[in-house]
């Protein structure tokens, strides 16, 4: 599997329905191999990972994310509620990470999918250091994030 979303090709390949229903539903499961990839394997451009890549990277997702730390960061003021309590004293001390964070995504660069995919890891995992303190740091991860990209 590649981590990068560049074509191998200059045609674009048509994704099916169902296969990108299944890259919806194992979402997740995609996210963790594009983590664990090594760079550089092949990825077949018309599987549910090659979907789920597309649509990860694209300017609708890149927004919902942004939009997705804003209230994140808003919250670590008190503004807004979340199922699962954020960590506000660490998002409060990530607040520039997150602001840069948020200006890349809606930046008009384009994003790697290993980022992206991190990002995503990150905002899902409700024991993470965005919502709960412990020895993961919210700064490193979002670094690491940032890096990505």
């Amino acid at each position: 599997m590649t981590t990068s979303v560049e074509p191998r090709t200059s045609r674009r390949v048509h994704i099916g329905v169902g296969t990108r229903i299944r890259a919806r539903m194992f979402a997740a499961r995609w996210d963790q191999q594009i983590e664990r990839a090594t760079p550089g394997a092949v990825v077949i451009a018309d599987s549910p990972l090659a979907a789920h890549m597309r649509r990860i990277t694209s300017r609708s997702e890149r927004e919902q994310l942004a939009d997705a730390l804003t209230p994140t960061r808003r919250s670590s003021a008190g503004g807004v509620s979340f199922r699962v309590p954020v960590h506000a004293a660490a998002l409060y001390a990530a607040a520039d990470l997150i602001d840069e964070l948020t200006c890349r995504l809606r930046g008009p660069q384009p994003v790697r999918v290993r980022g992206m995919a991190r990002l995503r890891i990150l905002l899902a995992d409700g024991r993470g250091p965005f919502y709960r303190p412990g020895p993961a740091s919210l700064n490193a991860a979002l670094r690491g994030v940032l890096a990505a990209l």
